[in-house]
């Protein structure tokens, strides 16, 4: 181990006979065993928890426990700093940890500060099963094209890779499919609100006849316009859910009749309805003209025609905005992507949700709370033991929210699922389900890594990225990882309806996926213009537009448009220095 690294271990290492130590300093406290080589792991402990990887870790040694990496020793021992938190760029070089899985983490700055070590021959090997045995594909063939725009910094004939994807997650309307089931809230066959009036979309009399009356009666197609498997594409998954705006706002109807609540959030971190706010505007939109953010070039195809103070105009009918044709988008004109009709969509959306009969207390509870109300509420007098709907969560929180449920068959017992989101109005029906993955999160080796550990982290890289690690951390998180590996049987069998739905949704033929990473040289140069915890809707007044309407209820979709898209236009200056 190099010096200075060594000598900051030994301050936080305390005898333990002649055979183990311990490792704290304000870490998990762990013995060791100085027999064995060690491998320094940092993991952070989010949403997806600790199983998944302790019984990996666990399976690795065991796996390695007759390989010799240094003389005299033979075995490896993993040492676990598995705190929920991210380490800064500059903090690698001093850091003791060797291999690190991690969110929220800014691959292009720590290629340029040398933090991460060129793994690129990991990359292009295949993944480990066991010390002897490896699969018959290289980890690269896993790594989708979008994703390797991103992570080969290289080129395609030369490729070069410092980091491999860790999870896939997006910030989603999770709904109660079980409550939907119960009560009906499924459009029947033939039904639609589009195009009503909002009078006649608040009259329950009118909006109830457009549901099914059981369970099982046929289903509307709704957003994706088609039914049954076609090509190979299961299409009933959105089957009975609302397929435009005004379906959503008739649902909310019954909903607010029934004494359903329809909404809660985590309110401590209000950041994840922006995200949301920007699911629904990609969703609007399409992939293509979305990913246009992440490359600052491009033709857009989606631009409102604004005035020169930024207000959207009007068609005759004073209800349709105009458009532009095609226009061009470069690095200092890419503040236009603002002016989108997808995000005026989404402040349409965000005003409908919170003209609701939502839970009025979702901005003071924090994360873990609103996953128990969601599953619970039914049960609980506070909320009058009225059952909520549907929950704003990143695709993490059932494996989060383990402990709001009494027992795992109570958690099997439940259904929930990812809502396909509406599409603004009828003209959009049958496009793709579009949904971001956006928490920049993956697995890299220190670059400063010591000499002995090189060959231990790079075999212990190669052996998450099998079929059969991928497979164990799907079953205990019920998510996916950020490649491409099939679930078995046995997997999906461990796992809740929730995590099936998850996979069937992720995976669909139907679904588009943006890859939240900056793509060209400009925006990755310019990346804090992309943070998605603010993308999209940031003001004098905050980025969140759910807050600001909360907040002040005289705002309109419109006029938070115009006021968003201006300050972004003045506040836009691209760096194009190297």
């Amino acid at each position: 181990m190099k010096g200075k690294k060594w000598m900051a271990l030994l301050l936080c290492f305390a005898a333990f006979g002649s055979t183990f130590a311990t490792v704290g300093c304000d870490k998990e406290v762990q013995e060791f065993d100085t027999s064995k080589s060690q491998l320094f792991v940092k993991y952070y402990n989010g949403g997806a928890g600790r199983a998944w990887i302790d019984e990996l870790i666990a399976d690795f040694e065991a796996d390695y426990a007759e390989v010799s990496f240094e003389e005299g020793k033979k075995g490896v021992e993993v040492v676990k700093d598995f705190e929920k938190s991210i380490i800064a760029v500059n903090n690698v070089k001093s850091d003791p940890n060797q291999v690190y899985i991690l969110v929220n983490t800014n691959y292009s700055q720590f290629v340029a500060n040398n933090a991460m070590m060129d793994i690129t021959d990991v990359v292009c090997d295949a993944a480990l099963i066991d010390n002897d045995t490896e699969e018959n594909v290289s980890i690269a063939s896993k790594i989708s094209d979008r994703r390797k725009q991103y992570y080969n910094v290289g080129t395609e004939t030369a490729p070069k890779y410092y980091a491999i994807p860790f999870f896939e997650s997006s910030m989603n309307l999770q709904y109660n499919v079980k409550l939907f089931e119960e009560n009906c809230y499924y459009f029947a066959e033939g039904k639609t609100a589009e195009g009503w009036t909002e009078e006649d979309l608040k009259d329950y009399d009118k909006v109830i006849e457009l549901f099914v009356n059981s369970a099982t009666d046929p289903r509307a197609k709704g957003p994706d316009n088609a039914s049954g498997t076609v090509n190979g594409v299961n299409y009933s998954l959105d089957d009975g859910l609302p397929a435009t705006y005004d379906d959503f706002r008739a649902l909310l109807t019954v909903m607010e009749y029934d004494g359903v609540i329809p909404f809660i959030w985590n309110g401590t971190a209000t950041s994840y309805l922006t995200c949301f706010a920007n699911e629904v505007w990609a969703n609007n939109v399409g992939a293509k003209e979305y990913e246009l953010a992440f490359t600052f070039r491009g033709e857009s195809e989606t631009l409102l025609d604004l005035d020169q103070n930024g207000n959207v105009q009007y068609e005759a009918d004073g209800v349709t905005p105009k458009m532009l044709s095609k226009t061009q988008i470069t690095p200092e004109t890419a503040y236009m992507l603002h002016a989108q009709k997808g995000k005026y969509d989404a402040l349409r959306f965000a005003k409908m949700i919170m003209d609701s009969d939502y839970y009025t207390g979702s901005f003071t509870v924090n994360y873990l709370d609103a996953q128990d109300y969601f599953i619970n509420s039914a049960k609980m007098k506070e909320f009058d033991y009225r059952p909520i709907a549907m929950l704003v969560e990143g695709t993490w929180w059932h494996n989060e929210a383990r402990p709001a449920y009494g027992s795992e068959s109570d958690r099997q017992a439940h259904k929930f699922g990812i809502m396909p989101l509406p599409k603004a109005d009828g003209s959009q029906l049958g496009q793709k389900n579009t949904k971001i993955s956006e928490r920049e999160s993956l697995m890299f080796i220190n670059n400063y890594c010591d000499e002995y550990a090189i060959p231990i982290a790079k075999a212990f890289m190669r052996y998450l990225q099998s079929d059969k690690a991928m497979n164990t951390f799907s079953a205990h998180t019920d998510m996916l990882r950020a490649m491409d590996y099939e679930l078995t049987e046995e997997t999906l069998g461990k796992m809740s309806y929730y995590g099936k739905n998850v996979y069937e949704v992720s995976r669909s033929d139907n679904t588009e996926w943006v890859e939240w990473m900056p793509k060209s040289v400009e925006a990755q140069k310019n990346k804090s213009l992309l943070d998605y915890l603010t993308w999209g809707y940031n003001t004098t007044k905050g980025s969140n537009p759910f807050e600001r309407m909360y907040a002040d209820k005289t705002l309109t979709p419109a006029s938070l448009f115009t006021e968003s898209y201006n300050y972004i236009k003045g506040n836009w200056n691209v760096r194009s220095e190297s």
